[in-house]
């Protein structure tokens, strides 16, 4: 039963970011005018990477009393870390934006988007 819960989080948590990065952040470009997806970006982002935080927790503690496969608790460990990466990095990719810093901006989004594929790798290989 609670690995069924577990597998449901991790699965929730794969959903939050292929909808988020198949959905919602093209069709904000199209939609929205520059200003305003930023705007609305900057307000999604930190929920976002929130969201994916509180969901690894779960996981991340039932796999530390657990220790039945120390692969799934490094796995969280990881997927955990970088879930709180992404949202220290939040303020700091928005004032690199605002302090038109390209490079440190370019390198901070990067980050975040292999925090994000961290995040998505480590929940499908719960899975396995």
């Amino acid at each position: 039963m609670i690995m069924d819960i577990l597998y449901f989080i991790a699965a929730i948590q794969i959903g939050v970011i292929v909808t988020h990065l198949f959905l919602t952040t093209p069709i904000i470009f199209k939609v929205l005018k520059e200003e305003d997806a930023s705007s609305f970006l900057r307000t999604i982002f930190p929920r976002y990477y929130l969201a994916l935080f509180l969901l690894s927790i779960p996981i991340l503690i039932n796999e530390l009393f657990n220790m039945t496969n120390s692969t799934n608790y490094y796995s969280y460990l990881v997927n955990s870390s970088h879930a709180f990466a992404g949202l220290v990095l939040i303020p700091l990719t928005n004032t690199a934006r605002d302090r038109n810093w390209q490079k440190v901006f370019s390198f901070l989004h990067g980050f975040s988007v292999y925090c994000t594929l961290a995040i998505a790798i480590t929940a499908i290989v719960y899975f396995f």
